[in-house]
């Protein structure tokens, strides 16, 4: 009888443990198909990205034991991610789509096979517009579009780059519409460029995804360019200096002088003029006056004069006429006309010297909105 029970239970355990390899073998096996059918999937999306679509539905449809459902879930999930990705909103290419495809199968094959799983790493693959204009209106550059994949759930940063390679963080301006799509904000309560403003750069995990160039306008070189001008006459009259007022007939010898220069962004006239009797008390009328004759435009610097610059005169007075010489076109002035002595007290009242001036070339240069 005890050889008997013996037996028996020795039957049924051998029986039991081939019932349980059995099982265990049997689920090995679906492990291996499934996994199997992964690999085909991968392979035929490797050889045409196109047909992603078509042999992820295969897949799915082969996917029919009841074992196989949380897989084929994750399947139809990854082709409804990726149908939507392919949206008509942005533009990925086949062959980007089919390799993220890849990588998603990679992950599902390898979370059914108990493998370390490849972490899933966002890209992109189109940035609207691929370089900001500053050239444009605020209102015609305060986005821009970035399509892709897995941009869902990821420690994406985003940085402002300086002219001077400062980066200053501004990842409060990344906007995620969807996993494949989000929008950088460059609006008022975005980020804020300006001339000094390099690049966009996008970061996952300390490497950069994206550079998107900021382009300034273009400045010009400043512009050179000659001007001609026709200064007012200019009438000055010496204070007198030594003597009574009166020549009295004695001369008085006379004498001239005309110079122009820049200050700051002005040309002036410098009048000098000296009228001093020739005997008895040397009465004399002497001193100088300065005049503005030129001021250039707010967008324009004065480089220099390009004409004459300085016209002498002098004589001896010998009645009380107005005395008038002609210097000609070349100088600086055209027409001296003196008052010396008179029929009365002259000196510090009546003696005195107008100029009428010739065109005077002035070269100026460009300022503002180009590079000198």
């Amino acid at each position: 009888m005890k050889k008997i029970v013996v037996a028996s239970v020795l039957v049924c355990f051998i029986v039991g443990c081939g019932l349980k390899r059995t099982i265990q073998d049997t689920a090995q096996d679906l492990t291996n198909n499934t996994a199997a059918m992964i690999d085909d999937a991968i392979s035929e999306i490797s050889h045409q990205s196109e047909s992603w679509q078509s042999t992820l539905q295969e897949l799915s449809d082969k996917l029919t034991d009841e074992a196989q459902s949380t897989i084929r879930t994750e399947v139809q999930n990854l082709a409804n991610r990726t149908i939507a990705a392919a949206g008509s909103e942005i533009r990925c290419n086949v062959d980007f789509l089919g390799a993220r495809v890849i990588q998603a199968l990679q992950r599902i094959k390898a979370e059914l096979l108990k493998q370390p799983i490849p972490e899933r790493t966002p890209a992109i693959c189109q940035v609207v517009p691929t370089a900001i204009d500053m050239n444009l209106t605020p209102n015609r550059r305060n986005k821009v579009d970035i399509s892709g994949y897995d941009f869902d759930n990821q420690p994406l940063k985003l940085f402002l780059i300086t002219n001077s390679n400062q980066k200053i963080e501004v990842t409060n301006a990344i906007n995620r519409l969807s996993h494949y799509h989000m929008v950088l904000n460059l609006g008022s309560n975005g980020v804020m460029l300006n001339e000094n403003s390099s690049r966009l750069v996008l970061e996952y995990k300390d490497g950069q995804m994206s550079s998107i160039a900021v382009t300034q306008p273009v400045v010009p070189d400043c512009k050179e360019e000659e001007r001609s001008f026709a200064p007012d006459i200019i009438t000055y009259t010496p204070p007198r200096t030594r003597g009574d007022r009166e020549y009295n007939a004695n001369g008085p010898n006379v004498s001239a002088r005309v110079n122009i220069f820049v200050e700051g962004n002005t040309i002036k006239a410098r009048v000098q003029m000296r009228a001093r009797e020739t005997k008895s008390d040397w009465t004399t009328a002497e001193g100088s006056g300065i005049f503005n004759i030129y001021t250039a435009p707010s967008n324009r610097r004065i480089i220099g004069i390009v004409s004459d610059k300085e016209t002498s005169a002098s004589y001896i007075d010998s009645g009380h006429a107005e005395d008038f010489f002609e210097k000609g076109s070349g100088e600086l002035i055209k027409r001296f006309a003196f008052v010396g002595d008179t029929d009365g007290d002259e000196a510090g009242t009546r003696t005195r010297v107008k100029v009428t001036f010739n065109r005077v070339v002035v070269k100026l240069k460009e300022i503002g909105n180009c590079k000198e």
